[in-house]
């Protein structure tokens, strides 16, 4: 799932509203970096979405439990289990809400290829149409609430100098790496994107480079045109998204069943 998923997520289980306490600010942070810093050449997708501290670092940074956090989600709208299974699986074989909801959107997926001039097979298909799920609710609940992607943009100007020490040292000790590269991947997102205060334009033509990136498309103005045709009409059918996100945060308050400091990883497929 993608940045507004997630803190909405998190924002319920935390019992937060629009505006967190500033004390708790950061924890928006720490839980989309596995997304975040992969939008930098410091850090793989394969490297973010693995949790396994070394030991003692999860007493010494207790915050990075909202890194695992995030994986406990991913893994939950993949597979509809916190952990990732053992065996690799087919995109149908996966029982997770992207994909169930996601084979819904494969005709959809494949007319678009078709229009871009860039064919794809049934497989292909269903996997970047859970793709297009995830960009589908996040569009969706920034237009049903627009104060979620505020709360994560707030939690982001909001953290004290000592907030961001912390945060860049106890995601160095996680990934095993000098905090100076946690530092030097925090202004990717706004490469990658453009403007993050434009929020109108990141949560739409923004996520279009997710989908073009995906099919090996320029991103060119017509090429974006149509990608965004397609996320809105995707956004109209992803409207049950609230199911899935009282389902996660049901899971995630048995904090027994995840919360401590054994070894995750989350599936990036």
């Amino acid at each position: 799932m993608l940045t507004n998923c997630h803190t909405l997520i998190l924002r319920r289980l935390l019992g937060h509203g629009p505006e967190p306490p500033p004390s708790e600010h950061d924890l928006y942070v720490y839980n989309v970096a596995p997304d975040s810093l992969p939008l930098s050449k410091e850090f793989s997708a394969g490297q973010t979405h693995r949790f396994a501290p070394p030991k003692g670092a999860l007493d010494r940074f207790p915050k990075l439990v909202w890194v695992k956090c995030h994986l406990v989600v991913d893994n939950f709208c993949h597979y509809a289990s916190i952990a990732k299974p053992a065996e690799k699986l087919d995109p149908s074989q996966k029982a997770g809400y992207t994909y169930r909801r996601g084979a819904d959107f494969i005709p959809l997926l494949q007319d678009f290829a078709e229009e871009m001039r860039s064919p794809i097979g049934a497989r292909e298909a269903h996997y970047l149409a859970h793709i297009l799920v995830e960009i589908a609710v996040d569009y969706a609940i920034y237009r049903a609430d627009r104060s979620v992607p505020l709360t994560l943009r707030e939690a982001q100007r909001g953290m004290e100098p000592a907030q961001r020490r912390e945060y860049a040292e106890g995601l160095a000790a996680l990934y095993g790496c000098e905090p100076a590269k946690v530092e030097r991947s925090q202004g990717a997102p706004a490469r990658f994107y453009g403007n993050l205060h434009d929020i109108d334009a990141l949560f739409l033509d923004g996520r279009t480079k997710i989908l073009l990136r995906k099919l090996d498309l320029p991103y060119s103005e017509e090429n974006i045109g149509r990608a965004r045709r397609l996320i809105l009409e995707a956004a109209a059918r992803a409207e049950d998204f609230m199911e899935f996100v009282d389902s996660a945060v049901a899971v995630l308050s048995d904090r027994e069943a995840w919360a401590g400091e054994g070894a995750l990883a989350s599936g990036t497929d």
